[in-house]
């Protein structure tokens, strides 16, 4: 299915609701024929369609970081550190293109959606390089550790 200039918003509206949470229409975001949402940490989704509406160009914009109470312990203070060292920095965007053409006449809306889940951990994991997902490489990491300790002789 095609995704056409006039229903961008109207799929953003979708969108929105069904990532629930904060996530709402950017009331500042330009009009440039692209979708923005914004979430109230600053955390930022925008698409736009491509190739006469056949695919969408989905980007996400990182946020400032948490800051850290003026009393935080030391190990506290290293925990922080390695959370901002790993996530996506306030202003940078990563990218990923979904084609809307597919066997099944699926609206716009349930294929960005599902694109934007696999898109949503690089918020704070950030990817090294195209393709790169590191959240994958934590959950098999952690399986495996979990697994390890399942079958190890008690």
């Amino acid at each position: 299915m095609l995704i056409t200039d006039a229903a961008v918003r109207e799929t953003a509206a979708t969108l929105a609701q069904s990532l629930g949470g904060d996530w709402s229409l950017d009331p500042e975001a330009p009009a440039d024929g692209a979708a923005h949402l914004i979430y109230s940490d600053g955390r930022a989704i925008s698409f736009r369609p491509i190739f006469g509406g056949a695919t969408v160009q989905l980007w996400i914009t990182g946020n400032a970081a948490p800051t850290l109470p003026a009393g935080a312990s030391p190990a506290e203070r290293a925990a922080h550190e390695a959370h901002v060292t790993v996530r996506l920095p306030e202003g940078h965007r990563y990218n990923k293109a979904t084609a809307l053409v597919t066997d099944e006449e699926e609206e716009p809306a349930a294929i960005i959606l599902r694109t934007l889940e696999d898109l949503l951990p690089a918020f704070e994991h950030k990817p090294r390089y195209v393709g790169h997902k590191p959240w994958i490489d934590l959950f098999d990491n952690a399986l495996a550790a979990v697994t390890a300790e399942e079958d190890a002789p008690r």
